[in-house]
Order: structure tokens, then C-alpha cells, then sequence
């Protein structure tokens, strides 16, 4: 039985308290792909350069096939734990899946389309009535689906472009083996559960009440009637399973929907379990693997930082009772430290700092120098080796992704550096990737001025042509996506414009994003941008502002690739001797070559438009430009 703990807990917990915290999207502050995540901080502590290629360079690495496997354990454990002893058959083929909201997280106010209040209840006599029945029951429960998660973990995988080796490779019999490995140590819960009467939530839960963020189960989170397993007396068997049934992550939600943000909106994390039945809360994180290896470091100091967000996001009065980590492939338990409140308000002071450090702003690669820590050692279980690191300070450094170009290993990579390609009938000039220029400036006459109107959310909205001899440009605010939230709308207006513009007077545009539109110049302002008066002796003609560039590169992922449907989109990441840069096509502008284009191969894109999407150089394929393999993979270094 779990031990409820209160050294410090100011408040006492409340059975159901929230597992997930959401920014208000009208007030962030924060870009949301901007915040800090535990991956990212175990990245930075590892090496500040791995987080730089990673974060700021976009290099995402190789998806290999034990992917999948996690993939699907997972999601076949997430829907045994939402299903119900006393609702669904073993053998039956129902599934209580859960209707969506339109952001693709569960619709926990929709009253109409949940499945559970519609099922007919298991009479008493067929319900398990101790552990083994209730182990049969969850295993015929995995049974019937664990292929479907299986084939769609594989199909999930098998459609990413920066998939490497072979789906074959991994054995589905050894993800069933975890399936029940997670179910034999979920049941030690139920047990615990049972043992303890069902803790202080049980008549809560008997009576019918909903949580804020209920468990998954079928249900709406308001419902008007007691769950069908009730009973009175002692608890049973059937009732334990579902008291104890801990939040997790609804498998049908959309990705990303049922995170938990720091208040401030800086960081974000996503729970797997949390049991709540004891009264004080327990934080599981599955891994499908047997915990060997430098990873079963960075999981410690995950589950740490996870117990850290439950604290500060429940007023820094709520402490959890219990980390573990469960090693699926040996079928034990990794008990995890908790912090104290010393700990907590330390790594409140520790990852605000590294925010700002590193996603505040984007920071220069001087400031993330190759300065690998050492590589850790652990064995089955994550029980920590002898000795528990390797001999080598560098050893990191070996089997790390981007040692082929970093400055910090011995092993290097020669990369293109092409200074023109030969095709088509004419020789094209090449600009190394680092020498991009995305943004420009330009002087001028203003014509056709519409505005300034400042905004309400602080931006300022107008529009004008700047003339300067027989050259014109379109000034006006960048188009944020359809659906943009209200911090990306507000980026995509201008902060700083001179009260002084007028119609004919002579302005200033500066770090504004040049395009073309059929034939003509044109400059988008976001909060980047600023418009000011002229100076005399100002020179910046629209003349000298350019909107192409040819590029050449090795391919270093696919990221993007259509589907023929729904995403007609393809992307690249790219790299030369001096630095790396985005590529992406639309719809009609994708080249017939993209699908013999995989990572390792030497491309160019001539004529290519200059672009910028995040704070990174973007070269965009469309009217006029053109893809040449210079060569495939098997012709040049592995990375």
C-alpha cells in the first residue's frame, strides 16, 4: 500500500485534483512552441551543443523502430486501464472510446456521444471477484487490442520520413510480454487499493462524483448517475478497479492536447499515469524497455521535474507521494526520489534561468559549447552500474548524432560546400546556408499609406507602398495561420512605427521578410520589424533587396512528406560546411524527385525563394525553381 506523505504539504489533497494545467490561450505570453520540456533540459545537461543542433537548428535525428514498440504498449496499456470489468466482456469487441473536442482533446462536456452511460452493466455474478479473475479479465482485455495498436504504431512509423532500419525487427510478442508486464503492476495498485478500502475517494465516487479531470473511463465529466460497478459495504474487486484507475493520457486525443503548463506558460510536461486513489498523488512513467543504458539518467531527472510541475501547478502546496518508473521489460519498479521543498523552489529558480537562457531569445552557438557530461551506466531496472560512468569524459561524444560537424569530437564528416552547380544550360551561383540573409531593409517614399492604428493586443496595424525611382514595394503586416492563436496574431503586427509616417514621406523599413507576388517586391512586418523616418544619408534601395537564392546541401531528414489527402506539404533540413537551413514545397511546387530523395543524399534547389519560419533561414520551392540530385547517398560520407 502507498504511504500518503505530508512533511510539507500545506493543503490537503483532494481526491481528483488536476493532472492538466492549460495556459488561457487569449493571455499567453509564451510561444507554445517556445516553452521548456524535461527533454530539453536533460538534452541541455547532457551537452549544451546537443540542445543547439536539436532546438535551434531543427537537425532532428532518425526514428528508430523500437519507436513503435512504445508506441503501441502504451496505447493497448491506456485502453485496458479505460476499460471496465463490469461493462465490457473479456472476449466483447466494444471499446469505450472517447468523442473529441475541436482541438482533438477529449470532449468532456459533451453529454451525448460517450459510449459508457449507453452500455448495458455485467451482472454481479459475472464480474471478477478477486486479482487472478481481474488479471484474466485485463489480459483478454489486451488481447483484443493489442494487434490493432501494434499495426497502427507500425503504419504511424512506417509514413514518417525520418524512419531508419526495419518494422521487422522489432517482436510483437515481446510488446505483449510489456502489455502485461503494465497490467500485472497496475493490478498491485488495485490491490493496495482494495486492501486499503478504497482510500478517502470511495464514497465520493460511489455517491457520483466527477472530477474536473476524470480518469478516462467512458464517461462525461458530468454525469448524473453512479458508475455501474457501485456496490455498498466493503469495497469490491470490480469498484477497486475503478477507483484506483489513475489519469493518463486518453489514447483517441490528439497529441499534445493533454499537457500540464508551469502557470507562467515557460514549461510543459505530460504525465503517463497518476494515481490519485490514496488521496495524495503518484506520478508512473512507462518505459518499454529494460532500463539499461545513459537514458535511465535522463529519466530520473524527468520524473523529478514532472513532481516539480505537480507542485508548482497546484498552488506549491501539493506535494506527490510517489515517482516511479516503470521498466516494462523487466517488469519492476524504479522508485525515484522525491524533491523536497527546498529541492522544488530551487529548480523553480534553476529552469526559469534556463528559459530565458535558452528559449527566451534564440542564443548564439558560442553560448552552447560541446561540453558533453559523463556518459552514465546503469543496468536492468536503471539500478546504476559499477562504476556508473564511463572512464572517458568525451565518451558521450561517440555515439552522439551530430559528432560528423561538432567541433568537439575527432570525427568528422565532409559535408558539401558547392560554390556553383552546372545545370540546365547555365552555371548557378551557390550561397553557403549560413550566409542566408532572410530579413531586409529598404528606404523609400511612402504611397497609398493605410493606417497606423495601434491594436488592442499593442500591435500596429498599416499598410503603404514605399517608391524609390522606378522601383515599388508593398509594406504591410505578415499573414499569420489559419489558425493562429492570439500571441501568433499578435507577433505578426510591427511594434515599432514612427507617429511622424505620412503620406510622401521618406521611410525606413527595417528587418522587415521579403517576397515576391507576381512580379513585385514585397516586405511583411511582424513585432521583429520596425518603421521609422528616414534619415538624409539613409540608402537601402529596393534594388538590393533579394528574394532568391540557389542552395546546396546534404539532405540530413526528411520532415515533411504528402500523403496524397490531407497534407500536401514536403520538407528537408539541409546542411553544408557552413550551417543548415530548412526547404519545404507546396501542393503543386513539390518536385516530381522528392520521393527519391532520402536523408544522405547532395541536393540543390536553384532559383529557390528566401524564406523564415521560426528564426530559422528557409528556402522555399516555387514558381521557377528547380530540385537537382547531385548525388544519392551511396556516393557520399554517412553522417
Amino acid at each position: 500500500m502507498l504511504v500518503i506523505l505530508s512533511k510539507f504539504i500545506g493543503l490537503r489533497f483532494q481526491w481528483g485534483t488536476m493532472p492538466v494545467n492549460r495556459p488561457d490561450p487569449d493571455n499567453q505570453e509564451v510561444d507554445p512552441y517556445r516553452r521548456l520540456s524535461a527533454s530539453q533540459v536533460i538534452a541541455w545537461k547532457n551537452c549544451p551543443r546537443l540542445w543547439y543542433y536539436g532546438w535551434i537548428e531543427k537537425l532532428k535525428t532518425p526514428l528508430p523502430p523500437q519507436i513503435l514498440r512504445g508506441n503501441a504498449v502504451e496505447e493497448c496499456v491506456c485502453r485496458v486501464l479505460r476499460e471496465s470489468p463490469s461493462l465490457i466482456d473479456p472476449d466483447s469487441g466494444a471499446s469505450l472510446r472517447t468523442p473529441l473536442a475541436e482541438d482533438g482533446s477529449p470532449d468532456l462536456q459533451n453529454q451525448d456521444l460517450w459510449v459508457g452511460p449507453g452500455l448495458n452493466p455485467i451482472p454481479d455474478s459475472d464480474r471478477p471477484t478477486d486479482r487472478e479473475s481481474l488479471h484474466k479479465w485485463a489480459s483478454s482485455r489486451a488481447d483484443a487490442h493489442f494487434q490493432s495498436c501494434w499495426d497502427a504504431a507500425v503504419e504511424d512509423w512506417e509514413s514518417s520520413p525520418r524512419k531508419v532500419g526495419s518494422s521487422s525487427d522489432i517482436d510483437p510478442e515481446e510488446g505483449r510480454s510489456m502489455v502485461e508486464a503494465a497490467i500485472v503492476l497496475h493490478l498491485d495498485q488495485v490491490e493496495a487499493c482494495f486492501d486499503a478500502g478504497g482510500g478517502p475517494g470511495l464514497e465520493a465516487w460511489r455517491s457520483g462524483k466527477r472530477v474536473q479531470w476524470p480518469a478516462p473511463d467512458g464517461f462525461p465529466q458530468s454525469w448524473d448517475q453512479p458508475h455501474p460497478a457501485v456496490g455498498s459495504g466493503p469495497i469490491s474487486w470490480s469498484e477497486a478497479w475503478e477507483v484506483a484507475r489513475p489519469w493518463f493520457v486518453d489514447p483517441d486525443a490528439k497529441d499534445f492536447t493533454q499537457t500540464s503548463s508551469h502557470p507562467d506558460d515557460w514549461f510543459q510536461g505530460e504525465y503517463d499515469l497518476v494515481y490519485r486513489w490514496s488521496g495524495v498523488p503518484a506520478i508512473v512513467d512507462l518505459k518499454a524497455s529494460i532500463g539499461k543504458g545513459d537514458r535511465s539518467g535522463g529519466y530520473l531527472e524527468q520524473l523529478r521535474m514532472y513532481a516539480w510541475l505537480w507542485w508548482v501547478t497546484h498552488s506549491r502546496q501539493e506535494a506527490v507521494e510517489a515517482l516511479e518508473i516503470w521498466y516494462l521489460g523487466t517488469g519492476t519498479v524504479k522508485e525515484v526520489s522525491i524533491p523536497s521543498e527546498e529541492d522544488m523552489f530551487a529548480m523553480d529558480s534553476e529552469l526559469e534561468a534556463l528559459y530565458h537562457t535558452i528559449h527566451a531569445r534564440n542564443p548564439e552557438i558560442s553560448e552552447c559549447p560541446p561540453e558533453p557530461s559523463p556518459l552514465r551506466f546503469f543496468d536492468e531496472g536503471g539500478i546504476p552500474s559499477d562504476p556508473p560512468t564511463h572512464p572517458d569524459e568525451r565518451a558521450r561524444c561517440t555515439r552522439c548524432d551530430y559528432r560528423g560537424f561538432c567541433e568537439g569530437t575527432d570525427h568528422e564528416v565532409e559535408l558539401p560546400q558547392e560554390t556553383s552547380v552546372d545545370k540546365h544550360g547555365q552555371s548557378w551561383p551557390v550561397t553557403p546556408l549560413s550566409e542566408i540573409v532572410t530579413r531586409a531593409s529598404v528606404v523609400g517614399d511612402v504611397v497609398g499609406l493605410k493606417g497606423p492604428e495601434i491594436r488592442d493586443d499593442g500591435g500596429i496595424s498599416l499598410e503603404f507602398t514605399l517608391q524609390e525611382g522606378y522601383e515599388r514595394v508593398r509594406v504591410s503586416p505578415s499573414r499569420p495561420p489559419k489558425d493562429a492563436s492570439p500571441l501568433q496574431i499578435r507577433r505578426s503586427f510591427p511594434r515599432e512605427v514612427t507617429r511622424s509616417i505620412s503620406e510622401g514621406s521618406r521611410a525606413r523599413v527595417d528587418d522587415g521578410i521579403p517576397s515576391t507576388w507576381r512580379g513585385q517586391l514585397q516586405i511583411s512586418l511582424d513585432e521583429k520589424s520596425s518603421v521609422s523616418i528616414a534619415q538624409s544619408t539613409d540608402s537601402a534601395p529596393p534594388v538590393d533587396v533579394k528574394t532568391r537564392v540557389t542552395v546546396a546541401g546534404r539532405v540530413w531528414s526528411v520532415d515533411a512528406f504528402p500523403n496524397g489527402i490531407d497534407y500536401p506539404r514536403w520538407a528537408l533540413t539541409i546542411m553544408d560546411k557552413t550551417g543548415s537551413a530548412a526547404l519545404v514545397a507546396f501542393k503543386q511546387f513539390i518536385p516530381v524527385s522528392a520521393a527519391a530523395i532520402s536523408r544522405g543524399d547532395d541536393i540543390a534547389i536553384l532559383n529557390g525563394e528566401i524564406g523564415e519560419w521560426a528564426g530559422r533561414p528557409q528556402v522555399k520551392i516555387g514558381p521557377g525553381s528547380r530540385v537537382v540530385i547531385l548525388r544519392h547517398s551511396d556516393d557520399t560520407p554517412g553522417f
